[in-house]
């Protein structure tokens, strides 16, 4: 009994031993799953932070066709979407409003339009027909091809002579002076024309061409133009256009249905770092789009750009718009910013996601068939045909909702359909709301692509200058303007501009303003380099104009 009993305890005390070694091991192995933890959590971070601007959030469309005919919410929706096509080609049918030009192309990669380029020709006679003048040969069709060339562009200085003149009056011996005035289209105190200052703003502003490579061209075209003169160009440029894009921007606020709005980092160099501002971009429904930028990406800032106004707000899920609902201000949430948390649950969530995905396409196929429906049929249109796949979009949330894991990715874009589930839908009350914000992304993308490469602006004034170029440079696209012969003529014609007129100068009104100028006004835009007959002289002599 006695050697049973130690026996006994021997072999609790080894269990104890055992239990001991096992709760080390245990609370190692906590400790290192808690690491893990921690690591798997830094680096889902790391991959949600990458840039994703060079990855097209495309999903093949065969793939999302058999995951839609297999999703039990499906044969509704294709019913719709057979309705509605068939809807939006009897309205296509006969509606009076013209359609778009096909592709002159045919799909196939188009070559360069030479249509309205001067031509220089150079005929060539095989040298057996010359040697003989022609004799015994008979001329047939001749074979012409065409090459598109460059000629360098190259600068000119223009030398203005301001005649003056002195008489005297003999009974007094009062001298009296004349000064021709300064040209109309010159810009006093200017040494650059406005032709070289829109050409340096456009370039560095709308192609990103920095005034140091700028430099260089000019350099390698045989003339030394200093990177600091074009920088007093470029204030000068801003200064003249800056209350023109105010006058744009008021009149967005004031006339707007609706306002497409983003916004993205725009650092500035500071010592020992940067300073980060923001970027604001402003795409209205009457003809303007506008840059603002603000130090803060917040209530306070956006709440100040947009005051005035009371119409429908597009933009990203972020809170700094909340506070415009108070304002009047109805916001409306994007369909793509939507689709975008569903693409990245395709990596984790591949089944669920790519049904989201095949619905979400049967929405926007909807929309893209609203447009072709007369304006003012498409609300009810879309109402009709884009509700009931909403319905079934609802119907699939509730289906997937439970087994979604928690943390996972498609749990984070279910979360955010719910948060913005009233916002998303906002777009069915009128056909001219727009259910995604890509107009606004578009324009802000030159920006976050140019800091891969310059990473920061010098100054706070760079920022400033910015936002005003990228204004005009991206209206002018909006109304199918050539940039750099509009900021030309606008810097040629301010200066004789009334400034309560300011807006008429804009993009939006420009060609109509040209066309209406007085004869007075349109010398400010006849430099005269492009006058019939000028006569270009050598560098020693060269006068092209003594006319007022």
């Amino acid at each position: 009994m006695r050697a049973e009993l130690e026996r006994a305890n021997a072999r609790a005390l080894e269990l104890v031993a055992t239990a001991d070694a096992l709760k080390v091991q245990l609370a190692e192995t906590v400790k290192l799953n808690e690491l893990q933890a921690a690591d798997l959590a830094r680096y889902k971070k790391l991959i949600d932070a990458q840039p994703t601007q060079h990855q097209p959030e495309r999903v093949e469309q065969e793939r999302l066709q058999l995951v839609f005919e297999s999703m039990a919410e499906a044969k509704a929706v294709a019913t719709v979407l057979k309705d509605a096509k068939a809807e939006a080609d009897a309205a296509e049918a006969g509606a009076s409003e013209p359609k778009p030009k096909p592709n002159a192309a045919g799909g196939r990669r188009r070559g360069p339009d030479m249509s309205k380029l001067r031509v220089v020709e150079e005929r060539i006679v095989p040298p057996e027909v010359a040697a003989v003048g022609g004799t015994g040969w008979r001329q047939l069709e001749p074979e012409v091809t065409t090459r598109l060339a460059l000629r360098q562009a190259e600068f000119v200085q223009v030398r203005v002579t301001r005649e003056r003149w002195v008489r005297v009056d003999e009974a007094t011996g009062v001298a009296q002076f004349a000064v021709a005035p300064v040209p109309a289209w010159a810009t006093p105190s200017m040494k650059a024309d406005a032709s070289l200052v829109a050409s340096v703003v456009v370039q560095k502003y709308g192609v990103a061409q920095p005034l140091h490579r700028q430099e260089v061209l000019a350099h390698w075209q045989g003339r030394h133009v200093p990177r600091s003169s074009m920088a007093d160009w470029c204030e000068f440029a801003h200064d003249t256009l800056s209350p023109i894009v105010e006058a744009m921007h008021a009149e967005a606020l004031r006339d707007a249905f609706t306002i497409a709005t983003d916004a993205t980092s725009a650092p500035v160099r500071i010592a020992g770092g940067t300073l980060n501002w923001h970027m604001f971009v402003f795409v209205s429904d009457v003809g303007h789009i506008t840059f603002r930028h603000a130090r803060h990406h917040d209530s306070h800032s956006i709440r100040g750009m947009l005051h005035g106004f009371s119409g429908h707000l597009l933009a990203d899920a972020s809170s700094i718009y909340d506070c415009l609902t108070k304002l009047g201000v109805s916001v409306l949430a994007c369909w793509v910013h939507a689709r975008r948390y569903f693409w990245k649950a395709t990596m984790t969530e591949s089944g669920p996601a790519h049904e989201a995905l095949a619905l979400i396409d049967r929405l926007f196929a909807v929309d893209a068939q609203c447009k072709r429906v007369p304006r003012a049929a498409r609300t009810d249109f879309r109402a009709r045909h884009a509700q009931p796949i909403l319905d079934a979009f609802d119907t699939w949330v509730s289906r997937v909702k439970p087994t979604a894991e928690t943390g996972g990715r498609l749990r984070a874009a279910l979360t955010y359909y719910d948060n913005q589930r009233t916002a998303l839908r906002r777009f069915l009350d009128d056909g001219r709301l727009e259910m995604h914000n890509n107009t606004s992304e578009r324009q802000l993308r030159p920006l976050v692509m140019g800091r891969s490469n310059w990473q920061h602006f010098e100054t706070k004034a760079g920022v400033a200058w910015y936002a005003t170029f990228r204004s005009v440079i991206a209206s002018c696209a909006l109304h199918q303007l050539n940039p750099i012969e509009y900021v030309e003529d606008v810097l040629r014609l301010t200066r004789h501009w009334p400034a309560e007129r300011r807006l008429e100068l804009s993009p939006k009104y420009w060609t109509a303003t040209r066309a209406g100028l007085d004869a007075r006004l349109r010398q400010a835009l006849d430099p005269p380099w492009r006058r019939p007959g000028a006569v270009f002289l050598p560098p020693s002599v060269a006068v092209i104009s003594t006319a007022a």
